[in-house]
């Protein structure tokens, strides 16, 4: 038995001494060249994938970047107009309510009408017996010569409140609306709607009279002659209504 394991390894120890032959060394040549070549193209591939992730990493940046300059930039110009518009069951008039940070700003001569219709009439419609006097003078400074006279008949009237009323009701304006109508370019036009309601002397509403809806249309320009500084001071610019005429709303 020893002696054919002898003669085993005596065969391989030979067979491992000879030289390889040329065929043999092109071949392993072969193959070494191979793995190289493989090594190499790995090294490359990591390369390229690497570059292509740097490429996609600084467009995707570069795009973030460009998509938040665009956002701040139009944020400014990003608005929304809501617009509530209310229509009075009983007139049919329809007013524009604007939100107190409302879309649409009016414009400062617009504020300036609105002021002096709404003071107008107010002063007008209302009654006080201790601001009568006030009043009249007011509606004076304020009218034309006819509008005042026509003012100035109704107040001694025996169906006015100075004569009816006296110093034991009052009438007070509520829910004032101003609407501006088209009209020529030298006087302007107004329908105002209101609410008219009776009080005691103690500011408590009187149940015997129900509140009545009244509307007013108005024209009015600022051309009244001021002649005084005390009358300067209470009409500043003039303001002037040179028609008036009021409606009760049927209900």
């Amino acid at each position: 038995m020893s002696t054919t394991i002898d003669s085993a390894l005596e065969h391989n120890h030979t067979k491992a001494e000879k030289k390889p032959t040329a065929k043999h060394q092109k071949q392993a040549d072969a193959y070494l060249e191979e793995i190289k070549q493989f090594e190499q193209d790995r090294v490359e591939v990591a390369k390229q994938n690497a570059k292509t992730a740097w490429k996609v990493a600084t467009g995707s940046g570069v795009l973030a970047l460009v998509l938040g300059i665009a956002i701040v930039v139009m944020m400014p110009l990003k608005t929304v107009d809501y617009r509530l518009l209310y229509i009075d069951p009983q007139t049919g008039m329809t007013q524009i309510i604007q939100p107190l940070a409302g879309a649409r700003e009016i414009t400062y001569s617009e504020a300036l009408d609105k002021h002096w219709l709404n003071r107008y009439v107010i002063t007008r419609g209302s009654y006080q017996w201790q601001t009568v006097q006030d009043a009249f003078d007011y509606i004076k400074l304020t009218s034309r010569h006819d509008v005042f006279s026509a003012y100035s008949t109704q107040l001694r009237a025996k169906n006015s409140p100075v004569e009816v009323f006296k110093d034991y009701k009052k009438i007070r304006l509520e829910d004032v609306a101003i609407s501006f109508l088209p009209t020529r370019q030298d006087q302007m036009l107004a329908q105002v709607s209101f609410t008219k309601v009776v009080l005691n002397s103690d500011d408590t509403p009187d149940t015997a009279y129900l509140p009545t809806k009244w509307s007013a249309t108005v024209t009015f320009d600022y051309l009244k002659e001021i002649k005084k500084e005390s009358e300067r001071q209470l009409n500043p610019l003039g303001f002037r209504v040179t028609s008036y005429q009021e409606n009760r709303v049927i209900q």
